[in-house]
């Protein structure tokens, strides 16, 4: 990132070559004037043109493409699915996978450091297009007693007395979760990278964490065990996955014959 004073220097140097002032300069914040308004569009495109000009010569040095993917916890016949897409479109193409939280995707997918994203959220910005392609019915790691052992699906009842473990990775689970949220006794968030920490922490019969209810999920490979049992939340509605990429290149020239073979591969989400 630009330090401020030579990015203020070269504001101020665009300015004057275009010849007025492109920000209102308050004390509190700064917005756009007319002027710089009508100048952001000319600039998404140089700055398009620009991403489009390098991965042209890359691939023009190294004979192939490189798709670069930005990937979270998903079942790995997801991941395999859009490799074999990329590679029916473009044999000779280069599928490098890169782990990211799904806001961490939507940058590097607008600074054009990603081709594509796995993503479980949307955001507003037109900059960017989405094609569900998994959904998922969400779950709770809970310690293996009898209680818990007996149920066939959660409610937030039963979850009074346990401490609800926030681990990365939740971030599917919204709003329409607070009900259990709200009836534990504690929110304890999480983050370990000892193998086995988290699962460790639900047998010890005082905690619980939200998951996936299908085995073939990363997150229930990952905390299933003799001592934690897993159990689909009742009524909630399924976890969205989405295929993202950056709008302005679904083009002919470039992303839209992947696109559109994506779109066809995945014509329905993956139900898990």
């Amino acid at each position: 990132m630009m330090a401020a004073s030579p990015l203020s220097r070269s504001i101020q140097q665009l300015e004057l070559e275009i010849g007025g002032a492109l920000f209102v300069r308050g004390t509190r914040k700064v917005a756009l004037t007319p002027l710089g308004i009508a100048l952001v569009p000319h600039a998404e495109k140089t700055i398009a043109d620009m991403d489009a000009l390098r991965r042209e010569m890359n691939k023009r040095l190294q004979g192939f493409a490189e798709y670069y993917v930005g990937i979270r916890s998903v079942p790995s016949e997801l991941i395999t699915g859009l490799i074999g897409v990329v590679k029916r479109v473009d044999p000779s193409a280069s599928v490098r996978l890169e782990s990211l939280d799904s806001f961490a995707q939507m940058d590097r997918l607008i600074n054009g450091k990603l081709t594509f994203g796995l993503v479980n959220r949307r955001v507003d910005d037109r900059r960017l297009d989405y094609w569900e392609v998994l959904r998922e019915t969400p779950a709770l790691a809970l310690p293996n007693r009898p209680e818990y052992a007996e149920l066939e699906e959660v409610r937030p009842e039963n979850l009074r007395g346990l401490r609800l473990l926030l681990q990365p990775g939740t971030a599917p689970f919204g709003s329409e979760f607070d009900p259990y949220r709200e009836t534990v006794t504690e929110l304890v968030p999480v983050e370990t990278e000892i193998i086995g920490g988290l699962s460790a922490m639900i047998a010890a019969g005082d905690s619980c964490c939200f998951t996936m209810a299908s085995p073939k999920s990363p997150w229930y490979k990952y905390l299933a065990g003799d001592d934690v049992i897993i159990r689909p939340l009742a009524d909630s509605p399924k976890s969205s996955t989405y295929l993202v990429w950056r709008s302005d290149r679904d083009t002919e020239n470039d992303l839209g014959p992947t696109i559109s073979a994506a779109r066809d591969y995945f014509d329905q989400p993956v139900e898990n």
